[in-house]
């Protein structure tokens, strides 16, 4: 599975666990895209992977592929969760030589890439948060095959979320993965439940790229309310606009906001959902490690 904007030091290889590891991109890894029918962008992702995350088993037959693909979209969302980074929702299937060769043999390219947001991508998915990472794989694999099923919910939802090209629509998945978790009555219930597990103060936008760049300012308080509403707005075919006739907490979606430092304000409805995404890894963080 190429990845982009995962960085480490000078190891060609990070293990992971449990035939899990990172490796390097390299010539035997950018042979996958050779002779598997890609097309043109698909072998031009390929090239642009700064890593494969690889899943190494014995005795492949299709019982076994279909098990290594749910392992490696488990072991991926342990990644997500600690911090979003892009893919492009290709899996490769090979053999490995005693050479150290691979002889590729197929592909399952029906997933979609996942894209982080403008704030994710300005640090690489580096050794600290690798380390980070590491401590979730075992819990979001327990979550995915446990009885929770409100937070196994909410972590496909952060999957489709990250997958979803419109940031409205991905707002809306993301904050129903955190309804998943609170099952709020009202939005003043989804804020007391969200400052309650987060901490109110708690920044939105986490402090990934300090000192370069100061985190956006807009705090789990800040927000939540006008998250719920924008998500029920969503949800139920609502003219956004409406919402700043809203007798209790009218909010103006389409107005510009400050996002990061130095760059243009964005659109409040944009800025929630990129927001939407980091709030529910911090509350899946919360949650999924508690198992």
């Amino acid at each position: 599975m190429p990845l982009k904007g995962v960085h480490w030091g000078r190891d060609a290889e990070v293990p992971l666990g449990d035939g899990l590891a990172l490796i390097r991109t390299d010539e035997r890894l950018l042979a996958a895209a050779d002779g598997l029918f890609l097309g043109k962008v698909q072998i031009g992702d390929v090239g642009k992977s700064e890593c494969f995350l690889v899943l190494r088993t014995s005795g492949p037959d299709e019982t076994d592929a279909f098990t290594a693909v749910e392992q490696l979209q488990d072991a991926l969302m342990a990644l997500q969760i600690i911090k979003p980074i892009e893919t492009f929702g290709l899996i490769f299937f090979g053999t490995q030589m005693s050479t150290g060769n691979i002889r590729w043999h197929g592909t399952n390219d029906r997933g979609w890439g996942m894209r982080a947001g403008q704030w994710a991508q300005m640090r690489a998915f580096d050794e600290p948060l690798l380390e980070r990472a590491k401590t979730l794989l075992n819990p979001v694999r327990q979550t995915l095959k446990g009885p929770d099923i409100a937070k196994r919910n909410a972590v496909h939802l952060l999957q489709l979320a990250l997958e979803h090209p419109h940031p409205l629509i991905a707002c809306m998945l993301a904050v129903t993965g955190m309804e998943a978790i609170f099952d709020s009555a009202d939005r003043r219930d989804f804020e007391r439940k969200i400052c309650a597990l987060l901490g109110e103060s708690t920044l939105a936008f986490p402090d990934w790229n300090s000192p370069q760049w100061a985190p956006p300012k807009y705090t789990v308080k800040d927000l939540a309310v006008h998250l719920y509403t924008l998500r029920s707005k969503i949800a139920h075919g609502a003219d956004l606009l409406s919402a700043k006739l809203d007798k209790n907490s009218p909010v103006d979606f389409s107005t510009m906001k400050e996002y990061i430092e130095g760059l243009d304000a964005v659109q409040y409805a944009t800025l929630l959902g990129e927001s939407a995404i980091y709030l529910l890894c911090q509350v899946l963080q919360k949650t999924v490690a508690t198992l």
